[in-house]
């Protein structure tokens, strides 16, 4: 059986499981549905540690000498006891959630907005796709800039997150790397939710230019012509006014965009021996369940990796349809 390994960096010190300075226990969390990533380090023999808030942090898991980075952030708290220091870090989308701004965007892609907000909180770019272009676009600060972009991200049917390097991920999910687990050898556990029914249509109403030969142009919105996109069939619709959709094209994308985001998908949980290697973005393959529909290939929307005395090393994963 492989050794597990791990390379803990606070600050300017970088602990191994070969230092005297035990790693008692560690959980690094990244989720879809949850702006800031974080991780918890409780470490033993406090008096050799050197820690404080803000110092960077990152972490990276394995076996032997092969390790992969799981968690970028910085120290946000640390919890000094008798035997152990308990830390907590986050990732730099936490600014995002404090920060408001007021901006209006003129002929811009989602992901021009996109870029300029996060340089506005200092967040570094990783992977940011154009998305639609809109005529113009408003960001208000009656809402945290995360939630705007949390927002713009349904529209355009993109997911938005820190990725390992904390760099901010603004993209249609378009996976690179697939994990197979097989029942009974790496996948100790198996858990799936039945979908609700839920969210079935979506509709977006839009608002038209006055001036039907002036298109996008036009700045006035008084006109009996309609703009509305629609996706999806059902009895259950959800019908919105979206001022910033100017155009059939651009209401149609929204509708498709939010419908993705909103349909109710199969979901679920599987526990792994520890894979440092799954990310968010990732697919997943599960195979040789004991019911064969269990089996399938899904999205990771969620990574939890937990090293601890009693558990070794364990990596749960969030996964839904795709």
């Amino acid at each position: 059986m492989l050794k597990i390994n791990y390379k803990v960096k606070l600050g300017n010190t970088t602990y191994t499981a070969n230092d005297k300075t035990l790693l008692l226990e560690l959980r690094s969390q990244a989720s879809l549905e949850v702006p800031v990533n974080t991780c918890e380090i409780v470490l033993g023999i406090p008096k050799n540690v050197q820690v404080a808030p803000k110092d960077p942090v990152s972490i990276e898991l394995g076996y032997a000498k092969e390790t992969k980075l799981v968690f970028t952030g910085e120290v946000r708290s640390v919890d000094w006891e008798i035997e152990r220091v308990n830390i907590e870090a986050t990732s730099a989308f936490s600014k995002l959630t404090l920060l408001r701004v007021n901006r209006l965007y003129e002929k811009s892609y989602a992901g021009d907005i996109v870029k300029d907000i996060l340089k506005q909180s200092k967040v570094t770019v990783g992977k940011v796709e154009n998305g639609i272009r809109f005529s113009f676009y408003a960001v208000g600060d009656h809402q945290k800039a995360y939630d705007g972009l949390h927002n713009l991200a349904q529209q355009c049917g993109f997911d938005i997150y820190a990725n390992e390097r904390d760099k901010a991920i603004f993209a249609k999910y378009s996976p690179a790397t697939t994990h197979t687990f097989t029942y009974g050898e790496e996948l100790l556990k198996y858990r799936s939710e039945q979908p609700q029914k839920a969210i079935e249509k979506v509709e977006i109403y839009g608002e038209s230019p006055a001036s039907l030969g002036q298109g996008e142009q036009a700045y006035s919105w008084l006109t009996k012509k309609e703009v509305k996109g629609a996706a999806g069939s059902g009895a259950n619709v959800l019908r919105l006014a979206e001022p910033t959709a100017r155009s059939q094209a651009v209401a149609q994308t929204i509708a498709k965009g939010m419908l993705s985001h909103l349909k109710q998908k199969q979901a679920g949980q599987i526990t792994v021996l520890g894979a440092a290697a799954v990310k968010l973005g990732d697919e997943i393959q599960i195979q040789k369940m004991p019911i064969k529909k269990q089996n399938g290939s899904f999205k990771v929307t969620a990574v939890k990796h937990i090293i601890n005395r009693r558990q070794g090393f364990l990596t749960v994963i969030d996964w839904e349809a795709k």
